[in-house]
């Protein structure tokens, strides 16, 4: 139910989520993320509850975390599902904001 809450604060077209570990997170994130650990046991099904409807953009730290959560997240039937290439290191790279 968290996450939903999370999801609604945000109410923006696209939704970015953070499928890198809780401490990553704390260590520093994209403004706006919403923080999914992608190794927790219950991440598929906290994915499962989120809306189909929505747009996803989806980080980790290099990019390899972020695609087993998209090819999870067309498993559960989302189709507006994106990536940011590269993840938080070519975020950072480019000169990109974080905050945490």
């Amino acid at each position: 139910a968290s996450l939903l809450l999370e999801l609604h604060r945000a109410d923006a077209a696209l939704v970015l989520i953070d499928v890198r570990t809780p401490r990553e997170f704390a260590e520093g994130h994209i403004l706006g993320a919403v923080p999914l650990d992608l190794y927790s046991p219950d991440f598929r099904a906290r994915l499962a509850s989120l809306p189909r409807d929505r747009a996803y953009l989806l980080y980790c730290r290099s990019g390899h975390r972020s695609a087993v959560a998209a090819r999870v997240m067309r498993e559960l039937g989302f189709t507006l599902i994106f990536e940011i290439e590269g993840g938080i290191l070519a975020w950072e790279e480019a000169g990109l904001p974080l905050e945490g």
